[in-house]
């Protein structure tokens, strides 16, 4: 081997010439080779704690080597002269990294400091100097929620593991890694830098309860670095890193048969550059798309990107810009399902170290607010980066290096109890009328109104093929209209009014469809009737809900109370035998002097309600008891009245009556 054959100038100079150009894995060898030939030398346990900081991620042991190192150090070191006995001044600031990741922060400070006071006050050194600073501090003041990080060690390995993307329903996991592959065909090329071979794409799936072997995507090249990145709702579009082209590129890629064999793989011009691209994420309608790239024009290193999908093509990215890129580096975006939160990471001044979690919030204007760090468990003063979650928003999965991983990155999941966002969906499931898998080309048109606006959602949706599941956005506090056509066929084939809660809480609707192998047409699923005994049919509860503005109390224009009432009249006339409306009202804490307290106006906002359906609705149903009405809640309730009566997003969702059927 090169260290037992060459005198210790060559390795010297070897040394310095690797630990420059960042291949860290063999310079640790050669460091500690030096170290045999003079085992005092301030300069050799520098190169020793160097490689056991930055390649073998051992801080402890680093912190040995570097409190050799800084008591005798020199601002003229020269890094390569078999001579030097010193150590550079800069063994102070990796010292004090060490002391950052073991959690010994005023040490870390404290060191900080000194070599601040060491360096002129124009060194570029500082910014670098007060970064570190700003991040011990955050970490030392550091507090999250009571929640743990978990490995996933039935598929975490001894290599790095990252980069984790969920399915929407937890049941899928896509994730990138750099393993060797069986046969050998990775060994020539390893990365002389750390000594890994290249990255590619693995997906793995949650059955009986626990995960299944992972498997490499076919798309791999054992002497490229590939990996999966993005996933649309359906799983039918996909975003795949790949550095076969210029610096690192996304390529898009239609999802195969499998989950293994992405097809139709192409180089979007419109997003890539000469320089890197990273990372992405689609939005859940598929018509957005962010990525990071370090391209020329950004705020720092690299910065989160935008692009949008109209008339079939993709616009020109739009850098974020601030407040969420900054001058440092931001990566790994992540949409939330409703499209309102932005997870990424950041290496930047309020991290606690390396690159951490943060999310931001989308206001009404289309502008983020000022991203928040996520708190531990999620971030550490190591690197943790990658966030992607399940469309409820609790189960959370994102990669680290932090102390205590199987290999130099590993992937953990959290168990969220609470979400950063009211997300409401439709979630349908399409089966085949014969039980074969469902036909690629079987889509269907998805219209959906909020509140009886005329504006809406209305697009082809095409269900994921691997269950026949196609998902909806949805709004918490609204009353939906949805009609689901079949393509070229103007009578919907499924139509329905529902109510969405103003909970904070997850939900959704779930319905059930067939698609008929032999008339090529999604139906509603039939109920199948006992002709032996009688017949018993199956009736869905039907929901009506109104908000009002301030100290309104009546519903009498209401369209969508016309449609409900009918919607009574139908089922009692195809055979239900009675039906209960259970009434429910609520009025805020906005002070009222119109009707002398906030009480009265929820009763009168329940009493009115009342006597509106018995006016519009068949009165024979009334009194032959077939349709019953109860006013099962009045309430005040929303928070606190501050004197801003004209922010009525803020008190509208406590301002409502409605109805459900059982």
């Amino acid at each position: 081997m090169l260290v037992n054959t060459k005198k210790e100038s060559f390795l010297v100079r070897e040394n310095s010439r690797l630990m420059q150009e960042d291949f860290l894995f063999y310079a640790d060898q050669i460091a500690a080779k030096l170290l045999t030939y003079q085992p005092e030398s301030a300069n050799y346990h520098y190169r020793k704690g160097f490689t056991e900081l930055y390649s073998l991620q051992d801080p402890t042991a680093a912190i040995e080597h570097f409190n050799i190192a800084i008591q005798n150090t020199d601002k003229n070191y020269d890094a390569f002269s078999k001579k030097e006995k010193k150590a550079p001044t800069d063994a102070f600031y990796h010292l004090a990294e060490c002391y950052h990741l073991t959690g010994e922060f005023q040490k870390s400070i404290d060191l900080l400091n000194s070599y601040k006071s060491m360096s002129r006050d124009e060194s570029e050194l500082l910014d670098k100097i007060n970064l570190k600073l700003s991040q011990v501090s955050n970490a030392k003041n550091a507090a999250g929620p009571n929640l743990k990080a978990t490995p996933l060690n039935e598929i975490n390995t001894f290599y790095p593991d990252f980069a984790p993307l969920i399915s929407l329903d937890g049941n899928v996991l896509f994730y990138t890694a750099r393993r060797p592959w069986k046969n050998g065909e990775t060994d020539l090329y390893f990365d002389h830098k750390n000594n890994f071979p290249p990255e590619d794409g693995y997906v793995t799936e949650f059955k009986n309860g626990k995960w299944t072997n992972s498997e490499r995507i076919l798309v791999s090249e054992p002497h490229l670095n590939e990996a999966g990145l993005a996933m649309s709702a359906n799983e039918r579009d996909i975003i795949l890193y790949s550095d076969s082209t210029g610096n690192g590129d996304l390529l898009f890629a239609k999802n195969g048969k499998t989950f293994l064999d992405p097809q139709q793989l192409y180089l979007d011009t419109t997003m890539n550059t000469e320089f890197w691209e990273t990372h992405a994420t689609f939005s859940a309608d598929g018509k957005t798309i962010l990525f990071t790239s370090d391209r020329d024009g950004g705020l720092g290193g690299r910065d989160i990107y935008l692009m949008e999908k109209k008339d079939g093509k993709w616009s020109k990215p739009k850098n974020l810009g601030a407040p969420v890129n900054s001058e440092y580096d931001e990566d790994g975006p992540f949409l939330s399902f409703d499209g309102t939160v932005l997870y990424f990471a950041s290496n930047g001044l309020n991290s606690y170290g390396g690159f951490d979690l943060f999310y931001s919030k989308k206001s009404s204007d289309g502008s983020w607010s000022t991203p928040i760090n996520m708190g531990a468990p999620y971030n550490t003063t190591y690197d943790d980066v990658f966030l992607s979650m399940t469309i409820d928003g609790k189960h959370h999965f994102f990669s680290s290096n932090r102390e205590g991983t199987k290999g130099s990155l590993d992937i953990f999941a959290v168990d969220a109890p609470t979400n950063f966002s009211q997300i409401a969906a439709f979630i349908g499931k399409i089966k085949t009328s014969t039980g074969e898998p469902l036909p690629s080309d079987v889509h269907l048109d998805f219209k959906i109104s909020a509140d009886n606006s005329d504006e809406g959602s209305d697009e082809d949706i095409f269900p994921r093929l691997r269950d026949g599941l196609f998902y909806g956005k949805l709004e918490p506090c609204k009353t939906f209209h949805l009609t689901l056509n079949n393509p070229n066929i103007e009578k919907p084939f499924h139509e329905e009014t529902f109510i969405t809660e103003c909970e904070p809480d997850y939900q959704e609707v779930y319905r059930e469809f067939v698609y008929n192998m032999e008339t090529k047409l999604i139906e509603p699923i039939k109920i199948d009737v006992d002709t032996t005994g009688p017949a018993i049919a199956e009736f869905k509860n039907v929901e009506f809900l109104h908000y009002f503005d301030y100290n309104m109390n009546k519903v009498e224009d209401d369209p969508s109370l016309k449609i409900a009432l009918e919607s009574i009249e139908e089922q009692i006339r195809n055979g239900r035998e009675e039906i209960t409306l259970n009434v429910y009202s609520s009025a805020s804490k906005v002070t009222t002097k119109t009707y002398g307290s906030n009480e009265k106006l929820a009763q009168l906002r329940a009493d009115n309600l009342v006597n509106t359906i018995k006016s519009k609705i068949d009165p024979n149903l009334i009194s032959s008891g077939k349709v019953k009405i109860e006013i099962t809640s009045v309430i005040v309730d929303g928070p606190a009245y501050n004197g801003d009566a004209k922010n009525k997003n803020k008190y509208r969702p406590y301002q409502f009556v409605a109805f459900k059927t059982e």
